[in-house]
């Protein structure tokens, strides 16, 4: 009881942080603090904490089990000798760039994508929006980042400390606030960056699939971040996703395959 009274808590507090940044930096000033689609993303919010990271926990200690009879660890010496401000820098970059990849085949394989669309089915975006997100496509994400890092010997410690900003910071792109971070815009991700990810205008889909650094995308040929200019449509394309958690986490197992495009989208 203690647990769930103190995550309330946490959770208040963090709404009335972000609630206050929306309110002082709105990208949208005529969104509304509390959507139609609000209390779905709450109930994420909570199923996230009480069920996806319990699961994603069990999934993660039979990956490794599985894994480690086939895949040699290297010398946990050799990688957690290293200080651990250079671990920080290489875990973050390896991160992101797996992340990049995985992110990317949520959005290219047909299988895979009716897991990612519930995530991006939301029409407006704000820091509750960042919840809606199907277990099976956490469980690969986490799996995807912390089997490489575990196999390659990193630092306990250091990876306890990587997954609170994990967790976090995906929250901060998904805000309703205006922040591009001006020159650093194609070094660190931000909300604008981020935002033309969940945008379903034509030339947006399928673009910024990093997490964190810009130039990954830059560098991969998915970037797309005008300078001027906002989205004009989020959600999916050509495509409708049912109202509530439970209808949301049983589409992609009852959705239709319909003629889909290299990226999961419907041919229109």
């Amino acid at each position: 009881m203690k647990e769930i009274i103190g995550f309330a808590l946490g959770t208040a507090v963090l709404a009335l942080l972000f609630w206050l940044m929306e309110a002082l930096w709105p990208e949208d000033r005529t969104q509304p603090k509390w959507r139609r689609d609000s209390l779905t993303d709450l109930t994420y919010w909570f199923f996230d904490n009480y069920v996806t990271r319990i699961l994603a926990g069990i999934v993660v200690v039979v990956a490794i089990g599985v894994t480690a009879r086939f895949v040699p660890r290297l010398s946990v010496g050799m990688v957690a000798a290293q200080p651990g401000w250079l671990q920080v820098l290489e875990i973050l970059l390896l991160g992101d760039l797996i992340g990049y990849w995985v992110h990317r085949a949520f959005h290219s394989w047909s299988g895979l994508w009716p897991f990612h669309a519930v995530h991006h089915s939301p029409t407006k975006l704000d820091w509750l929006a960042a919840a809606r997100l199907h277990p099976i496509n956490s469980f690969a994400d986490k799996v995807a980042v912390i089997l490489p890092f575990y196999f390659l010997g990193f630092s306990g410690n250091v990876l306890a400390a990587y997954a609170p900003f994990l967790a976090i910071y995906p929250i901060v792109l998904h805000a309703n606030v205006r922040w591009n971070f001006g020159p650093f815009r194609y070094l660190l991700a931000s909300p604008a960056f981020h935002r033309w990810h969940h945008s379903s205008d034509l030339q947006a889909l399928n673009k910024n699939f990093s997490g964190l650094f810009p130039f990954v995308d830059v560098i991969f040929g998915t970037a797309y971040f005008p300078r001027y200019g906002h989205p004009q449509r989020y959600g999916l394309h050509n495509e409708q996703m049912p109202a509530g958690i439970l209808p949301q986490l049983a589409y992609p197992f009852k959705r239709k395959q319909p003629d889909l495009d290299e990226f999961g989208f419907k041919h229109t």
